[in-house]
């Protein structure tokens, strides 16, 4: 009742200062919609530290959406991403937010292609590289569109990109180097993949291996910590064997070209 009531004079409000079709900020709104379950689970310290970041993922994740992550001030996944675990690090309710509130549809939008979104709406049960690491249910997220990009390298970014969606297919683009030009362009080839646990448990690690071309390569599905304790864990795919690809992020440096 409580929670029904605040909603009605928001509304009462709205209506005697003649609010416009769109409503009050979709952020705002929600921050009040959400305060009944986050405020009990979490207490108002705690609550309010998390919702001061998650507003800060939603803002830049909208501003990213609409102008580019190049031409906005906060837009980059990496921010937005570290922005959104502070949330979830200090308040853990908000993860449930972050994965159904459609006021939070700008931040699954800005890192849709990204595993690190399923860990931090709590779908994927990792959170940190820890003996607590639970893959049950990884390759579902996949088929849904997943990204995983290498670190940048000088003007041209990152070299190779994997792009993984549904039916075991993917696209495999990576920078090619013309000996006879000189020029350096992206090109992709059609690939597929299959993940497989790496042990005989279920929550354990996945193997990767991505076929492009005739060419067969392996990877691990790992996270790494980042550097500060309540920022976004860092997914990655660790090459190996006779795997030439260099290792892949969840998260990557953008603008870099």
């Amino acid at each position: 009742m409580k929670r029904f009531a605040v909603l009605v004079v928001a509304s009462l409000s709205c209506l005697s200062l003649a609010c416009s079709a769109a409503g009050p900020d979709p952020v705002e709104d929600d921050a009040v919609e959400q305060s009944e379950e986050a405020l009990t689970a979490c207490g108002a310290a705690k609550y309010n530290e998390g919702l001061a970041h998650y507003k800060n993922a939603i803002a830049w994740s909208k501003d990213r959406n609409a102008h580019g992550v190049c031409n906005s001030d906060n837009g980059f996944q990496w921010a937005i991403a570290d922005e959104a675990s502070r949330a979830v690090m200090a308040c853990s309710e908000l993860r449930s937010v972050i994965k159904t509130s459609p006021w939070a549809a700008p931040l699954r939008q800005a890192l849709a292609p990204s595993l690190t979104l399923r860990s931090l709406s709590g779908e994927l049960l990792v959170i940190k590289d820890s003996s607590y690491q639970n893959w049950t249910g990884t390759d579902r997220f996949f088929t849904t569109g997943l990204s995983f990009w290498a670190r940048a390298e000088g003007a041209y970014g990152s070299r190779v990109r994997i792009d993984f969606r549904a039916g075991g297919k993917a696209t495999y683009g990576f920078l090619d180097y013309n000996a006879v030009t000189g020029d350096i362009t992206w090109k992709t080839l059609p690939a597929t993949y299959t993940i497989a646990k790496s042990t005989t448990r279920e929550a354990g690690p996945r193997i990767v291996t991505v076929t492009h071309a005739g060419k067969v390569e392996k990877f691990e599905l790992g996270v790494e910590n980042p550097l500060e304790y309540s920022a976004a864990p860092i997914f990655v795919l660790e090459p190996l064997g006779a795997a030439t690809a260099p290792k892949l992020y969840s998260l990557v440096s953008e603008c870099d070209a």
